[in-house]
């Protein structure tokens, strides 16, 4: 194939690949995608600059698609991540050889090894937009509970494979990653149970309003539309959970009147409210994101500072390099980082809390389950984008923890999507985007580990490493050539 036209192929297969992400939901093309670059793009690839352009063409049609929400927050930022975020994947795809029987291996190790390096790189890493979450309607979510998103990602370059070898009619060599592809997600249906320790009514609040609000909406209007949706609603629950950025408060939060009007909420509603501050600091310059857990009885019982930041939302980095070629008016104050692991202590139990974009690491919600946290809450914002494509995606994310950490996971949106999550996945409860609603429902308090938990990510990403170095080793690209 002319090598202008094999990498114009590539581009137009990455970017057809991130159809399978929300909102779009086309979930087998994440597997198709990959598959078909891999038998017309990849394959005939013998040298590692052929196979690095080409999977550095892909990528880059994949990202400029997959990543275009970032506009909305900083036009430069986008431009910078795409190429980054591009060499990244495409490295660890050059490291798989053109033919012979680690092909198979290598390909699934590639994927694990280029989103686990870009859940952390560069600026603690951009989760967003990655393959495991265009598989949340397809077959393979059962299996994050085994080994969480990553594991889901290798299952699509296990399908990728089976795509490649089915179109080179290779039928024979088909077979043990079908069974990969089929047994993995039925041995997660073996999995036991986390334990049920109670069943509560949870409640989660979106107080509504428009989309793409790129302005500072005073905090006075956001809180007063969440205390209009709460004392609208005529229901009862034992857990309530705002969204973030629901209040705010001038200096610490502990002095605050808007918490004292919290306390007197969940005392008259008797229930345990969860509630996002935006607490500015003493010099005005910086603030902290924190989210409170109030009794009704007691008041305030503990408190939980976002520790993951959103780079270039919450703070920016280089500012100095950055600013002669953006507008940073938006985020004038940088955030406090607080510390994890996110868990809050209240009269129900010990509950995990993620602040909004943390919800996209699934390391920091396992942290708080493993703390004690019996079900996830996850308030979250939203609204400055004018999109469904960011609270699609973070509601896909909820359905993964929720699989992964075997919890209940109660996700409170602003302007939405907010959500109930059961921890089979099954989203119980939804909202529209901008309407003002209370969802309200049974969910359950939960004890327990799963394996993903218990496991974490590092055994699939040491076996993904190894994979890979066997195959780039002297002995490994000998048996390969001799099988190709």
């Amino acid at each position: 194939m002319n090598r202008l036209l094999r990498d114009g192929l590539a581009l137009v297969l990455g970017a057809l690949t991130m159809l399978s992400l929300p909102p779009w939901g086309l979930w087998p093309l994440g597997p198709v995608g990959l598959g078909l670059w891999l038998r017309f793009c990849n394959r005939g690839a013998q040298r590692w600059r052929d196979r690095l352009e080409v999977a550095a063409a892909f990528w880059l049609g994949a990202y400029v698609l997959g990543l275009f929400w970032m506009t909305e927050l900083t036009v430069p930022g986008w431009i910078a991540a795409v190429p980054v975020e591009t060499l990244i994947m495409a490295l660890p795809l050059s490291l798989v050889p053109a033919g012979g029987r680690w092909r198979a291996l290598g390909v699934p190790a590639a994927l694990v090894l280029g989103e686990a390096v870009r859940w952390q790189l560069p600026f603690g890493g951009v989760p967003m937009s990655n393959l495991a979450l265009g598989q949340v309607d397809g077959p393979w979510l059962g299996a994050a509970v085994l080994a969480g998103p990553l594991g889901m990602v290798a299952l699509v370059g296990v399908g990728a494979v089976i795509i490649e070898r089915l179109c080179a009619r290779e039928w024979c060599a088909v077979s043990w990653p079908a069974v990969a592809a089929i047994g993995i997600p039925i041995a997660a249906l073996a999995v036991p149970d986390t334990t049920v320790d109670a069943t509560i009514t949870a409640a989660v609040v979106q107080a509504g309003g428009e989309l793409g609000t790129n302005v500072d909406t005073p905090q006075r209007s956001v809180r007063l539309r969440h205390l209009d949706t709460t004392n609208a609603w005529q229901g009862s629950a034992d857990l309530m959970v705002w969204s973030e950025s629901s209040t705010s408060a001038d200096g610490p939060l502990e002095a605050s009147d808007n918490l004292v009007e919290l306390e007197a909420l969940a005392g008259w509603r008797d229930t345990v409210l969860i509630a996002n501050f935006y607490e500015r600091a003493v010099d005005a310059e910086r603030f902290r994101n924190a989210t409170v857990a109030i009794d009704p009885a007691t008041g305030l019982a503990d408190r939980y500072d976002k520790a993951h930041l959103v780079p270039f939302g919450e703070y920016v980095p280089l500012r100095s390099v950055v600013e002669p070629f953006a507008d940073l008016s938006l985020i004038a104050r940088e955030a406090i980082a607080g510390e994890g692991p996110g868990v809050l202590s209240t009269s129900l139990g010990d509950l995990a809390v993620v602040t909004s974009y943390e919800v996209y690491f699934s390391d920091l919600v396992r942290d708080g389950v493993r703390a004690g946290g019996r079900i996830v809450a996850n308030p979250t914002l939203a609204s400055s984008y004018s999109t469904s494509v960011v609270p699609s995606q973070s509601l896909a994310s909820a359905r993964l923890r929720a699989v992964e950490t075997g919890r209940w996971v109660l996700q409170a949106s602003t302007t939405g999507y907010s959500a109930i999550v059961s921890p089979d996945g099954e989203v119980t409860h939804r909202s529209e985007l901008r309407e003002s609603i209370v969802l309200a429902g049974d969910a359950e308090l939960r004890s327990g580990s799963t394996p993903a938990v218990a496991l974490g990510s590092w055994p699939l990403i040491v076996a993904a490493a190894l994979v890979l170095a066997w195959c780039v080793s002297p002995v490994g690209t000998r048996s390969n050539r001799a099988e190709g």
